[in-house]
């Protein structure tokens, strides 16, 4: 398993090494429970690009409106 930045030659981020410690001291009941809590977050974060995303082109669209009707 490859640890920090791809390409720059470095070792686990600190980040890393600290979830790595993490899951060592955690039971695997645990380690489930923070699991699908990470996964959740993502998913939580994507839907929220997506909005901002959806808001974007509801803009340019208002925007193109707007210019075609000058």
């Amino acid at each position: 398993m490859e640890h920090g930045r791809p390409g720059m030659g470095m070792g686990p981020s600190p980040q890393e090494m600290m979830m790595e410690k993490m899951f060592e001291l955690l039971g695997d009941d645990q380690k489930k429970i923070l699991m699908k809590r990470m996964i959740d977050g993502k998913i939580m974060m994507k839907e929220g690009m997506i909005k901002h995303l959806e808001w974007k082109i509801e803009t340019m669209k208002m925007v193109k409106k707007m210019i075609d009707e000058c």
